[in-house]
């Protein structure tokens, strides 16, 4: 079952077309890297999806949902389940990370047993340590861990790993899939780290010029293009864009 539809994603800033007619589905349960040189308007699109972002043309189904046809209610409903990790991380830096637990808990009105948070994110040695004392990995570690608090059904994650070692990366990317299977979510995933496309992403959606020119497998991908990796084919891919326009 779908958890997103795009159809046909127009928007544009004053002359500029920013996305110019970009499909996209997402399926429950899926992990999805979407990928792009900047300016390529994967952060437009990314914004569509968290409903921050108003567009010119086309469709976007949420959850089944028309967005251009909810009523404010609906609106903040759907904004409810969905899940948000921008770069950088910045938080209350003079509260603990248990208190900062807790104050998302209260935020958000809801009774995850913040225990299980601890334990499933490995914050045991740092739930008393000052926010501000933690360094880069283990705070984008603590905002992985409130972002998925929620239970959201659609999580967007903005290079989740950086600064973690590849133990930690490789945990966190264990607790992102299981959940998302669980709940039948969706997470996109927005990133340069190409091994990461290549190792955890169901699909890869590469958004240049505007619209959607590959999404797949990475197994598809490889196959199709002959690269021996998602990295390999991503610059052969920017590359050649890059020549024709010159």
């Amino acid at each position: 079952m779908l958890n997103i539809k795009v159809e046909n994603l127009r928007k544009s800033y004053g002359k500029r077309d920013v996305l110019k007619g970009l499909n996209f589905t997402a399926e429950q349960g899926e992990v999805i890297a979407v990928i792009g040189k900047n300016g390529a308007g994967k952060s437009t699109f990314l914004e569509t999806l968290m409903m921050i972002r108003d567009f010119d043309k086309g469709e976007v189904t949420i959850f089944n949902k028309q967005v251009k046809s909810l009523s404010k209610k609906e609106s903040a409903e759907i904004k409810k389940k969905i899940s948000i990790v921008l770069q950088p991380t910045h938080f209350y830096k003079n509260l603990k990370v248990i208190e900062l637990l807790e104050l998302f808990r209260a935020y958000h009105g809801i009774s995850t047993d913040l225990n299980e948070v601890v334990n499933s994110f490995e914050l045991e040695e740092h739930k008393k340590t000052y926010f501000d004392k933690l360094s880069g990995g283990w705070k984008q570690r603590v905002a992985l861990a409130i972002a998925f608090m929620t239970q959201p059904k659609l999580v967007i994650l903005d290079e989740p790993t950086t600064g973690l070692d590849p133990y930690m990366r490789d945990v966190l990317w264990k607790n992102i899939i299981k959940y998302n299977k669980e709940k039948n979510g969706t997470v996109l995933l927005s990133t340069h780290n190409m091994d990461e496309v290549e190792r955890y992403c169901d699909k890869v959606l590469l958004i240049n010029n505007g619209i959607a020119e590959v999404f797949d497998t990475p197994e598809n991908i490889l196959e199709i293009s002959g690269y021996q990796s998602i990295n390999d084919f991503y610059l052969a891919t920017v590359e050649k864009k890059e020549a024709a326009l010159c």
